[in-house]
């Protein structure tokens, strides 16, 4: 047995070299309150913090197989799910959704990350040109659908 402390309340315990963790825990309402958002904020964020981590695989992928995810082969998977799904959600083209696709050509920009791209028409599948309205955020696009009553923000 091997002692080491409460990552909580600071308690020694008593335990196993094999359980020892980067934090350990006397008993589960330490684990909970060290979980817990209300009662520690800051060592929550720390515990909860995944960004960079999906960079990480794609960073792993790439080196371990650099042939695997080329533009042709991208477009063979794209052409082989199409048609596939029950219809009852946004077509995408390569990952990015093609509404937002369309209305970045009809802008002639990028969007943005809080733009909003609404289709007048209810029809999520319906991504002409002219169906489509970017707003600026979804507090707009909310504020929007309040004066307009319904749609698709309900």
């Amino acid at each position: 047995m091997v002692e080491t402390v409460c990552a909580w309340c600071g308690k020694k315990i008593q335990t196993y070299p094999c359980k020892v963790k980067p934090r350990n825990f006397c008993c589960r309402k330490c684990l909970a309150n060290y979980s817990s958002k209300a009662k520690n904020p800051n060592g929550y964020q720390n515990l909860k913090d995944y960004t960079g981590m999906s960079r990480h695989m794609t960073e792993l992928n790439q080196k371990l197989n650099p042939a695997r995810m080329t533009f042709p082969t991208r477009v063979k998977l794209s052409m082989a799910h199409r048609g596939t799904g029950k219809g009852k959600t946004y077509t995408k083209s390569f990952g990015i959704h093609t509404h937002r696709i369309v209305a970045a050509r009809t802008l002639g920009r990028e969007l943005l990350p809080g733009e909003i791209v609404h289709h007048i028409d209810g029809n999520k599948r319906n991504n002409r040109p002219d169906n489509l309205m970017v707003f600026q955020s979804q507090a707009e696009h909310a504020r929007w659908h309040k004066e307009h009553k319904g749609g698709d923000a309900l």
